[in-house]
């Protein structure tokens, strides 16, 4: 075997193409440093960072066959890039999503104990009409509501085109509007 550390990115890269883990290890050891360094400015965070880095190179293991990579050095730093900024948009995602629940959990403890009964029986039968949504339809919609991913990242995550996405979520928001349809409803989905 030749010594590793002589070898160029390029013929790295031909050597992870053959599976050979040993590749994977000596590109993680010439880059490491300098990944870790763009994700923490980033992030902030050393688990942040070191957790981007890991899944890029993951990532490039699990594509090793099909990737075509003409720069390793940018490839990468454009992997991490990218995977900070999906990451910092998931956190942001994840602050929106708390701060409208503590904004439901305010309201409801101003309800008197009546009106609050029966916020607790709309919040359920809003349950019961989402889980009598076909599987798919509500699973797609959950991601989207509860979740907060994009369409484009739903059908990512579950193997589908963005118009497949976008159909089963026209169809969920349909059905549970004519679930709630009448007089003075302010439902919005």
């Amino acid at each position: 075997m030749h010594d590793q550390h002589l070898l160029s990115d390029a013929a790295l890269l031909e050597q992870l193409a053959l599976d050979r883990q040993w590749a994977l290890r000596e590109i993680f050891d010439r880059h490491w440093e300098r990944l870790y360094a763009v994700a923490y400015n980033r992030l902030g965070t050393q688990q942040g960072a070191e957790d981007v880095v890991q899944e890029v190179l993951s990532a490039l293991w699990v594509r090793r066959k099909e990737v075509h990579i003409d720069h390793l050095g940018k490839y990468l730093s454009a992997a991490v890039k990218y995977a900070v900024f999906y990451e910092i948009r998931k956190q942001q995602r994840r602050a929106e999503v708390h701060e409208q629940l503590s904004l439901k959990n305010h309201y409801s403890q101003q309800l008197t104990p009546e009106d609050a009964l029966l916020y607790k029986g709309f919040i359920a039968q809003v349950e019961r009409e989402i889980d009598s949504l076909p599987e798919k339809c509500r699973l797609i919609f959950r991601y989207s509501r509860e979740e907060g991913l994009t369409n484009r990242e739903i059908a990512k995550k579950l193997q589908l085109s963005t118009k497949t996405v976008e159909a089963h979520i026209s169809r969920a928001i349909r059905q549970l509007r004519t679930a709630f349809k009448g007089p003075g409803s302010f439902i919005s989905f």
